[in-house]
């Protein structure tokens, strides 16, 4: 009788299924499409970030991160010519899904490196340059399907320090904004 029991409460429970996740560990979880203002240049960019779970809740995660991205000056200030920023961050972060809202913030740091070309001539030398960096975001969109979020984000990145002896390091960063497509 008990083992009749027992049986049927194994077999009325189901197979155990597990959650896999929807791309491979390799592919990144975002890509972002942005725009740094540090007037009077502002500078698209364009992310890709690969993050997990720390804690994960049904519908709470803290997350850890990892960034890599490239961006490009547009309207320099003269006698600047060209100005291009590549990073490589890590970090922490939040994020909240409920059925239709998705929210989150994240702090990350790490190494930026910088070119800034001038007129040829000029009394400034043409700058290549690896910084310190940070950079913190806060974002809000739609979870769209389970696995697909849209959000749009508000923040703010800036190198460790400035040097006044290479004006490039003042245009790294600024405020940001722009767009975060989210698959899991």
């Amino acid at each position: 009788m008990v083992l009749a029991l027992v049986c049927s409460a194994v077999i009325a429970a189901g197979p155990v299924v597990e959650e896999t996740p929807l791309v491979p560990w390799y592919v990144p979880r975002s890509a972002t499409l942005g725009l740094f203002i540090n007037p009077p240049m502002v500078a698209p960019h364009v992310r890709l970030t690969w993050e997990a779970a720390i804690i994960s809740q049904p519908r709470n995660d803290l997350i850890w991160l990892v960034s890599l991205g490239s961006a490009i000056g547009v309207g320099t200030p003269s006698p600047m010519i060209a100005h291009y920023q590549h990073v490589l961050l890590g970090g922490f972060g939040y994020r909240s899904d409920r059925p239709l809202l998705h929210w989150g913030f994240h702090v990350v740091a790490g190494p930026l490196w910088y070119r800034a070309a001038y007129v040829p001539g000029t009394f400034y030398k043409f700058e290549s340059r690896v910084l310190g960096y940070l950079e913190g975001r806060v974002q809000l969109g739609l979870r769209l399907t389970p696995h697909f979020r849209l959000a749009v984000y508000f923040g703010y990145a800036s190198p460790f320090a400035f040097a006044q002896q290479f004006p490039g390091n003042t245009y790294v960063g600024g405020f940001d904004t722009g767009l975060v497509i989210d698959w899991r």
